[in-house]
C-alpha cells in the first residue's frame, strides 16, 4: 500500500531515542591500596605538611649476620669495667601534596538533564573516585624505590621469585602478620601461566611443592573491588593493578611484596608504608554569576612515603 504514516511522516511527534536514567559507569582500576598503609593525621593545628618519623638504629647487629653483632659484643668478664654502646636514631619524613579535580557546570546542563539523575551527586562521586586513584598511583610508584628487589629485567614472574619476595622480607628481620603482593596485571598473568606449567619439580615433589607454594585462588579470581586474584604461601593476599610504575626505560613493570599496617606490624617496626593527611577530601562550590554556571571544586593534601624498607621489596619484571 502506499501513504503510510510513519515515524518519518511524523518525525515532530515521535521520538527517535529516548534518554533512559541510567549512566554506564566507564570502566576504571580500584582505588584504595594507598590504605594500608599507616596512616597518620597532619589535619588541625598542625604548622607543617611534613612529618618526620624518628627511627631506631640497631645497636645489636641486623638481622641475618650471623650472629656478628652478638658473638663476643656483650661478653662480660670479673673486674672488667663494662664499655659503652652508642645508641643512636636515623629518622624519614612523609609530605603532603595536594590534589585537586575542578569542573564548571553551565545551568544550561543542569536544567536540561533528564530528571533521574542527580547529575551534581554523580559528579561529585566521580570526583572523589578520581582523586582516590590519583593516591593509589602515587603509592604503587614507591615499589620502584624499595632497596631489595627480585626479578629480572626482560623475564617473566616467577612463582619461585614471588617465594623469594616473601623470604627476603623475614630474612631481613620483618616480624609481620599482614603481608602481602601487589602486582602488575602482567605479572599476575605470569605467575598464574607459571602456575600452570609442568616442570621436573613439581613433577617429583607435587605434594611438597604444592604446600610449598600456598597457593589458593579467590572465588571471584580478582574480578571484585578488591582485586585479589589469589593466596600465596598460604595466606598471603595478591593484588593484581594497571597502576604500577614501569622501569627500565618501560621494559620492566614494578611490583612488590610487603607488609601493610596492622596493629602488630605497627607496633613491631615492620610496617613498610606511611600515608599522612594535611586536608581530607573537601567539595566545594561557587556560583559564577556572570557565567550562569557552578564551578565545583574537590581537594585533598595528602602523601605517602617509606618506614621501613627492609620489610619490602621490589618485584622488577618484564612488561
Amino acid at each position: 500500500m502506499a501513504n503510510e504514516s510513519t515515524t518519518s511522516t511524523l518525525n515532530d511527534i515521535t521520538n527517535d531515542h529516548i534518554v533512559v536514567p541510567h549512566m554506564i559507569a566507564a570502566l576504571s582500576e580500584r582505588p584504595g591500596l594507598e590504605m594500608l598503609a599507616k596512616q597518620f593525621d597532619l589535619t588541625g593545628p598542625f604548622a607543617s605538611p611534613t612529618m618526620k618519623l624518628p627511627v631506631e638504629t640497631p645497636w645489636w647487629g641486623t638481622a641475618n649476620d650471623d650472629g656478628a653483632g652478638v658473638d663476643t659484643e656483650f661478653d662480660g668478664s670479673q673486674l672488667v669495667d663494662v664499655s659503652n654502646t652508642s645508641a643512636s636514631t636515623g629518622s624519614v619524613t612523609i609530605s603532603a601534596g595536594e590534589y585537586v579535580v575542578g569542573q564548571e557546570i553551565t545551568d544550561y546542563v543542569l536544567e536540561d538533564s533528564i530528571r533521574g539523575i542527580d547529575l551534581f551527586m554523580l559528579l561529585r562521586d566521580k570526583h572523589i573516585f578520581a582523586i582516590d586513584l590519583a593516591m593509589t598511583d602515587d603509592f604503587c610508584a614507591l615499589f620502584a624505590g624499595l632497596s631489595n628487589s627480585v626479578g629480572s629485567s626482560g623475564s617473566n614472574l616467577t612463582v619461585a621469585q614471588a617465594i623469594s619476595a616473601q623470604q627476603g622480607l623475614r630474612i631481613r628481620g620483618a616480624e609481620s602478620d599482614t603481608t602481602m603482593y601487589v602486582l602488575d596485571n602482567q605479572q599476575s598473568l605470569d605467575i598464574e601461566t607459571d602456575l600452570m606449567s609442568t616442570n621436573a619439580a613439581a613433577a617429583v615433589l607435587a605434594l611438597s611443592a604444592d604446600r610449598l607454594i600456598g597457593y589458593a585462588p579467590t572465588p571471584d579470581h580478582g574480578m571484585g573491588a578488591s582485586r585479589v586474584i589469589m593466596r600465596l604461601r598460604g595466606n598471603l593476599p595478591v593484588v593484581a593493578t594497571g597502576l604500577t610504575d614501569t622501569a627500565n626505560a618501560g621494559a620492566d613493570v614494578v611490583g612488590a611484596c610487603y607488609c601493610a599496617s596492622s596493629a602488630t606490624n605497627d607496633a613491631g617496626g615492620a610496617t613498610t608504608f606511611g600515608h599522612v593527611w594535611k586536608r581530607l577530601p573537601r567539595l566545594e562550590t561557587d556560583r559564577i554569576v556572570a557565567g550562569r554556571s557552578t564551578l565545583m571544586v574537590t581537594s585533598a593534601r595528602w602523601g605517602c612515603g617509606e618506614l621501613q624498607d627492609g620489610s619490602g621489596g621490589a618485584i622488577i619484571t618484564d612488561a
